[in-house]
């Protein structure tokens, strides 16, 4: 019977990087009937399989034809090999040493692969002296120029090991239970809300056969797990648009800062062998998973694989995707990508190579950029590490990152460490691992688990601070001259000053961290002050800027430091104050008329030079709307008409003043808006009423900056 065996395993350069699963060759016998087998027959089943990229099969195949055979060292060589694409590096270190000893100058990359077998198991003294080994061996230019290269780099890098194992934090990693961990790959952990954790998985538990014709075939989804009673628990799958119902693989996904959007890959055969994946994108409305689309050009492109988004922000909020991808030009291997969402074009900008510090001739993958610290983390095979693809970290955005920074022993092993995020505290995280310890089946570094970790001396800053905005009638006549330099407010003076300046709610906030070598602003993150505050998290031994705008985008900074702190603490800094302009109507007080007439008295002329027209001088880009009211008295069509010469009168004598005419708006109301009753409840005239309803107003309508900005109020 015509069955295949799913594999539970991913290999470096298949499963690791595109969510690609291999399965065993079709036509594959069950174990116990490999005894009936031929050793040639075996061989032959072997070969097929291994072409195919069926590891298992072909392991099995070419084991059993050793024990007839123990001596054929093409056997040893196509053994070691498939151990080592299938993560059992003790197996693969013992044929591919055979291997090569057997046929020194055949199977010379056989003693490079073994080399570094030895860095996976730890086995760090003897790495030195094997890759050196290799070297004297390697003479085809090819494989000198590549490979030459590469066992360099690792004899170069077993010198930065004990520094490396020094770098231990006070951490504690946990197992995650094996309600969550089965016995096949966990990966792309996401932190999700508070207590909830959404994660990739095939959800199998065991090695199960399958007629490749008649059965539907697994694939891999992302699932949801829940933190209850001091462990995570599995929950389900997470989201059925979001995982589809194709035959296709779904996993390594990302959510956009404000958690508005969730960007994924799905992986499908392009080849016989060889799986692309492209990355697609969700919106979230009215609580629900919209339809996924896929990113069109320049992120997916034809025929090459992008996969494993993370996202940062730009400085004007829009999405910032950085990728993984093979596109022909990168350095070598899967290098990290990035694109900047344009919002006007409703597409991502062109994609550029994240920078030679950051991408190496090797494979960098899995990255997740945190928002707050401006650092991207992410995994390599090629710098400098313990062995297998170390977590690393590097300070920067886009294409500008300092140099990376293994993130130690704390972490790291010998052997794959991948997928490494943090949670919104940054106090703990999760990332996975095929060290031994998790839950496997084939050999104890078959698999990848999900690891939470927790550090125990974290320091945990923040900052907070208000935002008052001058909301006096008079405006700038007196409080402007007074805070002109000196925009700092301390309670005493919030206290003193309250009538003629409000807390402003909701208005933006922005956090930017200096570069300790070239001091240059670099953006962190916006923030509102939705709570009559502004909260940011910081890092220790950092200076930092807040920056606050007005409604003319000039901007009020306030820098400070996290220099010395050593304790978790919360920084409170004093109060901004800028000159921002209420979105109601300001009612401008003194502005007579001659009784039913429309022409301003000198009062209303002096009242209008220390009120509107400052304001407008001081603010050049602003529209202004004049409004004019009236009381009842008269009929509705006089009024309309004598409010709308008065604001009319406003308007024209701002602009014998200079003020430019596109700038203003008159409009009459007449006495359709009534802010006080012009008649008592007994129907007894109110003249109090009446005086208030006889009124001036202005109010902020747009902006000459930007035609497009503009917002009309009703």
């Amino acid at each position: 019977m015509r069955q295949i065996l799913i594999i539970i395993m991913k290999s470096v350069f298949l499963l690791l990087l595109f969510l690609s699963f291999q399965y065993i060759l079709p036509f594959g016998l069950c174990a116990q009937e490999t005894q009936y087998l031929k050793p040639n027959q075996l061989k032959k089943y072997a070969q097929i399989a291994a072409k195919s990229g069926d590891i298992y099969t072909a392991i099995d195949y070419y084991e059993e034809y050793n024990k007839v055979h123990p001596n054929n060292t093409k056997v040893h060589h196509e053994l070691g090999n498939l151990y080592y694409r299938e993560r059992n590096y003790e197996k693969a270190a013992e044929f591919l040493n055979k291997a090569f000893k057997g046929k020194r100058n055949k199977y010379v990359l056989d003693q490079y692969y073994y080399a570094n077998c030895l860095k996976y198991m730890g086995r760090y003294d003897e790495v030195e002296q094997e890759f050196k080994i290799f070297l004297k061996y390697l003479k085809k230019d090819k494989l000198k120029q590549t490979y030459g290269r590469f066992a360099s780099e690792h004899i170069k890098s077993l010198e930065k090991i004990p520094e490396i194992q020094s770098k231990t934090n006070d951490v504690i990693i946990t197992h995650l239970s094996n309600d969550v961990n089965k016995p096949h790959i966990e990966f792309n952990p996401i932190p999700y809300n508070d207590d909830k954790l959404i994660y990739g998985s095939l959800k199998e538990d065991e090695l199960k056969y399958y007629d490749p014709v008649n059965d539907e075939l697994p694939v891999r989804q992302f699932y949801l797990a829940g933190y209850n009673n001091g462990q995570w628990q599995d929950l389900g799958t997470f989201d059925d648009v979001i995982n589809g119902h194709g035959d296709y693989n779904t996993g390594n996904g990302s959510f956009s800062y404000d958690g508005k959007r969730f960007y994924f890959t799905r992986c499908e055969k392009y080849s016989p062998t060889r799986i692309v994946c492209q990355i697609y994108r969700s919106a979230l409305m009215h609580n629900e998973w919209q339809e996924p689309q896929l990113l069109e050009e320049p992120v997916n492109i034809p025929h090459f694989t992008s996969t494993m988004p993370s996202l940062g922000v730009s400085e004007a909020n829009t999405d910032v995707l950085y990728f993984v991808s093979d596109r022909p030009e990168g350095r070598g291997g899967m290098d990290l990508w990035y694109s900047i969402y344009d919002d006007r074009k409703g597409l991502f900008n062109k994609v550029k190579s994240c920078g030679r510090k950051v991408n190496t001739e090797g494979n960098e993958i899995t990255p997740y950029y945190n928002i707050e610290t401006r650092t991207l983390y992410f995994s390599s095979d090629y710098l400098p590490g313990l062995g297998g693809y170390d977590v690393f970290k590097a300070e920067g955005s886009g294409r500008r990152f300092e140099e990376p920074e293994n993130l130690g022993a704390s972490i790291n092993s010998s052997y794959d460490e991948l997928y490494y995020i943090l949670t919104p505290s940054r106090q703990k995280g999760f990332f996975t691992s095929n060290r031994p310890g998790g839950n496997s089946i084939r050999h104890n570094t078959c698999c990848d688990d999900i690891y939470e970790f927790v550090y125990r001396d974290f320091i945990n800053i923040m900052v907070t601070g208000q935002v008052f905005g001058i909301t006096d009638s008079t405006f700038f006549k007196s409080i402007e001259a007074q805070y002109k330099e000196e925009f700092r407010l301390n309670l005493e003076q919030i206290e003193n000053d309250k009538d003629a300046i409000e807390l402003l709610y909701n208005h933006p906030v922005s956090l930017y961290m200096v570069d300790k070598n070239t001091k240059q602003e670099l953006f962190i993150k916006n923030d509102s002050t939705s709570d009559g505050n502004y909260w940011f998290q910081l890092e220790p031994e950092r200076e930092y800027i807040i920056k606050v705008e007005d409604f003319n985008r000039e901007e009020k900074s306030l820098s400070f430091n996290t220099l010395g702190i050593n304790r978790s603490d919360t920084i409170v800094l004093d109060a901004i104050i800028v000159n921002t302009i209420p979105k109601e109507p300001i009612i401008v007080k003194n502005i007579y008329y001659e009784f039913g007439m429309s022409k301003l008295t000198k009062v209303a002329e002096k009242t209008i030079d220390n009120t509107i027209y400052t304001l407008m001088k001081t603010y050049p880009s602003i529209i202004v709307e004049i409004s004019s009211h009236t009381d009842s008295v008269s009929s509705e069509e006089f009024n309309i008409r004598l409010s709308q010469d008065r604001a009319q009168s406003v308007v024209n004598y701002l602009i014998s003043k200079g003020i430019e005419r596109e700038r203003l708006v008159a409009k009459g109301y007449g006495e359709s808006t009534p802010i006080a009753p012009n008649t008592n409840p007994d129907g007894t005239d109110n003249p109090e009423g009446r005086a208030m309803n006889r009124r001036t107003e202005f109010k902020i309508i747009g902006s000459v900056i930007d035609k497009s900005d503009i917002i009309y109020e009703e």
